[in-house]
């Protein structure tokens, strides 16, 4: 087993009650948690499957990817490996010091390219650990879907560089067996010039904690960060967002929206956007909205924004979560639409938009195929 690297950073000092944010790939750097820790005070830490204290792997994950031609892509030892991944809690970084194998995708510069890579990730029964990069060369376009399916407990952390000018559409898809477990942490580096969008979608498995990290390495960068979720009969979905704003003239955008339907279902989403000193000229905007369908479900929702410099082109954040529109019911029961399917068409509609943002037919059809039959056995 590798030693983790000795490397620590502070993501930023705090100034109120919440302890100081910092970022490292060396599990002793976190206490193991109890459950109190404010990023863990929502988690079922019982039903993590031991990630977060000792818990070592059983098997290597299979990576099975599709990609056109421009893209390459390979599956590399760990000593062959240059990382600059740090993580920011106990469990992505246990997963950051036993991975064994990372998978090592690159786009090649200035190649724009309509094809979609597609790379799943089949979880096996057992524990397992993972790492993926993604390199996106200066000027280079192209779309790149992570599909996470399967029945086991895994940690998967991934790094997404987008290098000057280049342009990357990346969609995450945890679409897992019922009592899967995972923990996935990605950072996303955005140079000069460079967008990356990002869309996740969680529908399948036990538990689901998703901490995607976001920072500039150069001025007049932009990330977006969407993303949609539904809880069905206990499943747990977490999601910890934070946007590092550290350039100047740079742009975020964070839109999530999620469902919660049965008892125990249980959704937790939190935002937390900074914007430093230096960003001068930011414009920032997070937004999540959550639809609880019954007595039984519970959503926790809670946006953070932290300013240090009054030169802000616009900077917001909001949160809402409702139940089910009666009167949007009742409209539709009174055109003759049974209310089983009014209940469906509602929550139709709440989700629609999100992803009409991405332009790949195949992609679009696929995700809203999946979204939907999530949407009827809620229903049900």
């Amino acid at each position: 087993m590798s030693t983790a690297i000795q490397e620590k950073e502070i993501l930023f000092k705090s100034t109120d009650a919440r302890p100081d944010r910092i970022a490292s790939s060396n599990p002793s750097d976190f206490a193991v948690p109890n459950g109190r820790e404010e990023e863990w005070r929502y988690t079922p830490l019982k039903r993590l499957g031991k990630l977060h204290e000792e818990v070592t792997a059983d098997q290597e994950i299979n990576y099975e990817v599709v990609a056109p031609a421009g893209i390459t892509y390979t599956v590399v030892d760990r000593k062959d490996v240059t990382t600059k991944f740090l993580a920011t809690d106990r469990v992505s970084s246990r997963t950051e010091s036993l991975w064994n194998k990372a998978l090592v995708i690159e786009v090649t510069k200035e190649l724009e390219t309509k094809d979609l890579t597609w790379v799943k990730i089949n979880l096996k029964n057992g524990v397992q650990y993972g790492h993926i990069i993604i390199k996106a060369k200066s000027h280079s376009k192209a779309t790149i879907i992570l599909e996470h399916v399967g029945e086991g407990i895994a940690g998967v952390n991934c790094e997404i560089i987008a290098e000057d000018g280049s342009n990357i559409d990346f969609i995450t898809v945890f679409d897992l067996e019922r009592k899967s477990v995972i923990a996935s942490e990605h950072q996303f580096v955005i140079s000069k010039n460079a967008n990356i969008r990002s869309l996740v979608v969680q529908l399948g498995g036990d538990i689901v904690r998703y901490v995607p990290r976001a920072k500039f390495s150069g001025n007049h960068a932009s990330v977006e960060l969407l993303g949609v979720f539904l809880a069905t009969r206990g499943q747990f979905f977490e999601n910890r967002v934070f946007v590092d704003h550290n350039m100047k003239d740079c742009k975020s955008n964070v839109l999530y929206r999620g469902g919660a339907h049965g008892e125990g279902s249980h959704t937790v989403w939190v935002g937390d956007v900074l914007i430093r000193k230096i960003a001068t000229g930011t414009n920032t905007y997070e937004m999540n909205r959550n639809l609880l369908l019954d007595n039984g479900a519970r959503a926790d929702s809670v946006p953070n924004l932290e300013i240090e410099t009054g030169e802000v082109e616009k900077a917001g954040h909001a949160s809402v979560t409702g139940r089910l529109d009666d009167d949007q019911l009742f409209y539709l029961m009174s055109r003759g639409i049974d209310e089983h399917t009014a209940r469906q068409l509602v929550i139709e509609g709440f989700f629609a938009g999100i992803f009409g943002e991405f332009s790949h037919p195949e992609l679009k059809e696929r995700l809203n195929d999946r979204l939907n039959a999530a949407i009827e056995g809620s229903t049900k």
